[in-house]
C-alpha cells in the first residue's frame, strides 16, 4: 500500500480497490472500532459474504489486535448461535442486511446485553459511520502484546458431523498458509480469481492474505456462481483461479460452449479435486493448466502440494521428507477409524500403495491448532505413544497411498471407508462410478449397519437428474459391471436434492444416522434385487426381513 497504493487489491463487480484505498479503508474500521470500545484481545464476530468490506474489517481488527470470528452466513439458528456463543464476540458485524436466520438466534441469545449489532451497508459504508473515521495509521501501541501464537482469527469448520467447531488460527499458522499461494509463483500483474466464502481458510488466508504478500491482485466474486466462472475469468482477466473440487466438479457441469478456452488462466491452485473432475477440467479447458492440487487442514499442522503437476497426486513423501518430516502413514481399523497398535501398543506404518491414515508428529514448530472452547474434541484428534513413550500425534482423519515413485494420491476419509463382506470399501470410488452410471445428477454414498451382517453395507443417495435417461436396472447392470461385488450398494435412496455444507461438501452423518430406515425417511428407498436384476422398492415387507435377520445380502 505504501510503495504502489494505485496499484489494484481488488476486483468487486464493476468497482476497482486500490492497495492505497483498501489500506486506508482497513485504517477507518480500526479507528470505529476502537471507538466502540474494542481493545486488543476483544472478540468481534463478522457475517457477511464475499466483498472488499470483510477484508477491510478484519485486517481493522487484526491492526488493534482484535480477533475476528469468522461467521458462515449460511447458518441457521442453533448452529449460529452456538458460534456466537462459542466466539465470545463483543460486537457482531453483519453485513448490509442482518439475515431472518439471525435475528432468530439472537432471540434467543442470553448475552445479547453484551454485544452491539453494526451494520455495514456497503453503498454508504457505515459501521457507526465509519466514512467519517480517521484514516491515519494505527498506533503500534494499540495492537498490545500480541504474538506470533496468538489468534488472527476463528475459522468454524464446516460442520460434517455435528455442530461446527472453531479453530484458533494464529499468526504464525496465517502466513503458513498463505504461503501456499507462493507455489503458483505469483507476480503483482496476475490477477486470483475468489469465489470461496471468505469465512473459510482457503479463501481468507491463500486466498487474500497470500495475495496481499505478493502484492497482486484478487478478483472477488460475492458468492460462487458455476456459470460465472469462466464468465469471470475473461472479464478479470484472471491467471490464478482458486478452488475446492467440488467447485471444479460444477463448472464442468455446464454447458460447452466455443468460449471455453479462451481464458488466461495458467494454474489453479486447491484441494479436493477427484480425478475424474480432474481430467475432464484439463481435456476441456486446457491441458496446459498447471493443478497446484494440495492437501492441508485448517487445524492440522501437516500439508503437501502437487509441484510436479502430477495426475491425481497431492504431494510428495521422499525418504527425506519422511526423516524430517515428523509425518507418518499407519494401518486402520475400518470399522472403528482408530490406528491399528502391535502388541506393544505402538501404531504399524504401512507400506507403498498402502492405505494409511496420515499422523504428525506435534512439535514445538509443528503445533496442531486446538478447537476454541471444546477441549474433548481437541484431545480426540491426538494420538499418544505412537512410536515411542511420551510422543504425540495429530490424526488427520484421512488415508492417503504412496506409490512407488513417492506421490501421495488422497484415498479417504476415516468413516468414508467402510467394510463390507471382508472387503474395503471407498466411498469415493463408488461415488465416481455412480456419477458415470447415467442420469445422475448428485451422489452421496456411505456404510449403514444392517442387523445380522458384520460391518456396513453400501447405500446411496442420488438425485435423478433433469432428463429421462435414468433407470434402476440400468444403475443395477451397470454398477454389477464395474463394481466388485461387496462394493455395489446395497441401498438405493432416491432424494430431491443432498444436503451439503457452506465448501460444497456433503453431508453424510444425518444420512447414516437415517439409514435405510423407512419409518424415517421420506424419500423412497431401493433395495438390490439380483434375482429381478433391478434395484427393488423397499416394502415394509422386506424391510421387516432385513430386520429379523431372514434377509440375507
Amino acid at each position: 500500500a505504501k510503495s504502489t497504493p494505485e496499484h489494484p487489491a481488488i476486483l468487486y463487480e464493476e468497482e476497482i480497490f486500490s492497495y492505497g484505498q483498501m489500506h486506508k479503508l482497513t485504517n477507518q474500521y480500526a479507528h470505529a472500532f476502537r471507538s466502540l470500545g474494542v481493545q486488543s484481545g476483544h472478540k468481534v464476530g463478522l457475517i457477511m459474504m464475499n466483498e472488499p468490506h470483510y477484508i477491510a474489517i478484519w485486517l481493522g481488527c487484526n491492526r488493534i489486535g482484535a480477533v475476528c470470528s469468522f461467521l458462515n452466513f449460511n447458518l441457521k439458528s442453533k448452529s449460529l448461535l452456538h458460534c456466537i456463543d462459542l466466539s465470545e464476540i463483543k460486537i457482531l458485524v453483519a453485513g448490509f442486511f442482518l439475515p431472518k436466520n439471525l435475528f432468530s438466534a439472537l432471540r434467543h441469545f442470553n448475552c445479547l446485553s453484551h454485544m452491539w449489532i453494526c451494520q455495514v451497508n456497503y453503498k454508504s459504508k457505515e459501521l457507526s459511520d465509519t466514512s467519517t473515521a480517521s484514516s491515519e495509521d494505527i498506533p503500534r501501541s494499540w495492537r498490545g502484546d500480541v504474538k506470533h501464537r496468538d489468534p488472527i482469527c476463528y475459522i468454524f469448520t464446516s460442520g460434517t458431523t455435528g455442530l461446527p467447531k472453531a479453530v484458533n488460527v494464529d499468526n504464525s499458522k496465517c502466513f503458513a498458509g498463505a504461503a501456499i499461494l507462493g507455489f503458483a509463483e505469483p507476480k503483482p500483474y496476475d490477477v486470483v480469481y475468489t469465489s470461496l466464502p471468505l469465512y473459510h481458510s482457503s479463501g481468507a488466508i491463500i486466498g487474500i492474505v497470500g495475495a496481499i504478500h505478493h502484492g497482486c491482485t484478487v478478483a472477488l466474486r460475492k458468492k460462487f456462481s458455476a456459470s460465472n466462472f469462466w464468465p469471470d475469468c475473461r472479464k478479470y482477466n484472471v491467471t490464478i483461479v482458486q478452488y475446492i473440487g467440488e467447485i471444479l466438479r460444477y463448472v464442468c457441469k455446464q454447458p460447452v460452449t466455443p468460449e471455453d478456452r479462451n481464458h488466461s488462466v495458467r494454474t489453479i491452485v486447491g484441494n479436493g479435486l477427484r480425478p475424474d473432475v480432474w481430467k475432464q477440467f484439463l481435456s476441456r479447458f486446457g491441458a496446459h493448466i498447471h493443478v497446484l492440487e494440495f492437501y492441508a487442514a485448517t487445524e492440522g499442522n501437516v500439508g503437501f502440494i502437487n509441484l510436479p503437476n502430477k495426475f491425481g497426486c497431492i504431494g510428495t513423501y521422499s525418504p527425506l521428507i519422511r526423516k524430517i518430516g515428523g509425518y507418518a502413514f499407519v494401518q486402520y481399523d475400518r470399522d472403528t477409524g482408530n490406528p491399528i497398535r502391535n502388541e506393544k501398543g505402538r501404531c504399524i506404518e504401512v507400506g507403498l500403495n498402502e492405505p494409511g491414515v496420515l499422523i504428525a508428529k506435534v512439535t514445538k514448530s509443528a503445533k496442531y491448532q486446538p478447537y476454541k472452547g471444546d477441549l474433548k474434541m481437541t484431545q480426540r484428534k491426538l494420538l499418544h505413544n505412537v512410536f515411542k513413550e511420551g510422543d504425540e500425534y495429530y490424526n488427520s482423519g484421512d488415508v492417503l497411498v504412496i506409490d512407488g515413485e513417492y506421490k501421495l494420491t488422497f484415498y479417504d476419509r476415516v468413516g468414508d471407508t467402510f467394510r463390507w463382506k471382508g472387503e474395503n470399501v471407498s466411498t469415493n470410488e463408488v461415488s465416481d462410478t455412480i456419477a458415470d452410471a447415467g442420469g445422475i445428477k448428485e451422489c452421496n454414498v456411505y456404510g449403514v449397519k444392517v442387523p445380522g451382517c458384520d460391518g456396513r453395507a453400501g447405500m446411496a443417495a442420488i438425485v435423478i437428474g433433469e432428463n429421462n435417461d435414468f433407470s434402476l436396472t440400468n444403475l443395477y447392470r451397470f454398477l454389477i459391471n464395474v463394481l466388485p461385488k461387496y462394493a455395489v450398494p446395497i441401498f438405493i435412496r432416491v432424494s430431491p436434492e443432498l444436503e451439503i455444507t457452506s465448501t460444497l461438501k456433503m453431508r453424510k452423518t444425518t444420512l447414516q444416522t437415517e439409514g435405510f430406515d423407512i419409518s424415517r425417511v421420506n424419500d423412497p428407498i431401493y433395495v438390490l434385487d439380483p434375482d429381478s436384476q433391478t434395484y427393488a422398492p423397499l416394502t415394509p415387507e422386506i424391510f421387516q426381513k432385513i430386520e429379523n435377520c431372514s434377509l440375507r445380502f
